[in-house]
């Protein structure tokens, strides 16, 4: 256990940077600052960061990036509370099947905002994927580049002096910072944390064969260019941030859960076509653990599994197969490709690859009812890597 937390277990492979003292991780510690911290007094200077904003003369207060995730809901209820006019973000991962679609554009109608969707170059776009998996195992990389990029170039071409983001990943996982230091999205954070060290010159390097002038919006604004135009802040350094009890009211808004193979939580990228199969294979090589080890751990932390239930979980779900085949299709890859892929790139969790379609086999009567009392009903997605939008440069 000296490599692992000995209160939630994570292990000390967090892409994050983890540290682990006399047994225990920053990650918990940091999270026992939602039970000392006065919520009162945060929520409260909130409100006065956004004074700001308001006073503003742009048409929209701020701008929150969007993918139609149960933690947008959430986030845009909240902004609405705090009587800002937002203007909703969204860059087209491609990966949408029909339930991330009907999320998405629910989001835009249940609370009657405006919104706007960048497609990009698809061409380019898959191109970079290829590269991101044969340089680094992870597909995601150029979606993730788009999503915390673009969004801060649409605010300052329209001089919108606000971005407002859910959670801080490197805060809620592995402490990294304090609530209290208040961190915002930076150049610096968004390749540190979200990027994971890699930005677009990184991933490019030598080999991607892309045209450049589709790259400009993977690029984040250059410092001098941004100036203090755009502040970027996280709203869980001003509430107790609690993903699965927010997530499931969101059901309140029209939210629709999706079944998976891999975990219990059926809120958290609910309409991807990838993120619990390809990516959570990937992230498995790169760093040998599964997104249900993230859940386990936050449940163990908001004290809703003991260290034992949670690793009756763990070792029920821990082999769950999933069918990568149809993202390498969309991909473009050959047969012989995929095979090639699959015998070179995807070694310690072949096993882990399915022949074919799954159906989901996981059921909430075997959880907690601690956890069961949050876990609404989902559903199968009917139609997966459904396209909208063949990019377009702005």
């Amino acid at each position: 256990m000296k490599n692992k937390c000995k209160n939630c277990g994570y292990p000390i492979t967090h892409p994050f940077g983890i540290c682990i003292s006399q047994g225990i991780c920053s990650g918990c510690i940091t999270h026992n600052e939602k039970y000392e911290l006065d919520w009162s007094n945060r929520y409260d200077k909130l409100n006065e960061i956004i004074k700001v904003a308001k006073n503003s003369k742009s048409k929209y207060d701020c701008i929150i990036p969007v993918i139609g995730d149960a933690e947008d809901y959430f986030v845009v209820s909240e902004v609405l509370k705090l009587k800002l006019n937002p203007l909703l973000v969204s860059v087209n991962s491609y990966f949408l099947n029909d339930i991330g679609w009907k999320n998405l554009h629910n989001l835009f109608t249940h609370f009657d905002l405006d919104s706007i969707v960048y497609n990009p170059d698809i061409v380019t776009y898959k191109e970079l994927i290829r590269t991101s998996l044969r340089k680094y195992n992870h597909m995601l990389l150029p979606f993730l580049q788009l999503h915390t990029s673009f969004p801060v170039h649409y605010a300052e071409q329209n001089n919108i002096p606000l971005i407002v983001w859910g959670a801080n990943q490197s805060i809620e996982q592995v402490g990294k910072f304090s609530h209290l230091d208040e961190v915002e999205m930076s150049k610096w954070s968004r390749k540190e944390h979200d990027l994971f060290n890699v930005d677009i010159d990184t991933l490019i390097g030598n080999g991607a064969q892309v045209n450049e002038r589709h790259l400009n919006y993977y690029h984040y604004p250059k410092i001098q260019k941004l100036g203090k135009k755009v502040k970027g802040i996280y709203l869980s350094n001003y509430m107790p941030w609690d993903p699965l009890s927010q997530n499931c009211s969101t059901i309140d808004f029209g939210f629709t859960p999706q079944k998976n193979n891999t975990t219990f939580d059926i809120y958290e990228r609910s309409g991807s076509s990838v993120y619990y199969g390809i990516h959570d294979l990937m992230k498995f090589e790169r760093i040998g653990y599964r997104k249900i080890n993230d859940h386990l751990a936050r449940e163990i932390r908001h004290k809703r599994l003991s260290f034992s239930e949670a690793q009756v979980i763990f070792n029920e779900q821990k082999e769950q197969k999933v069918y990568i085949k149809p993202f390498f299709n969309w991909l473009g890859v050959t047969d012989s490709g995929y095979r090639w892929f699959v015998d070179h790139r995807i070694k310690r969790s072949k096993h882990l690859i399915s022949n074919g379609p799954i159906s989901t086999k996981f059921t909430k009567e075997t959880l907690p009812h601690s956890l069961r009392n949050l876990l609404k009903k989902a559903y199968e997605p009917q139609n997966e890597f459904i396209i909208f939008g063949k990019g377009i440069d702005i």
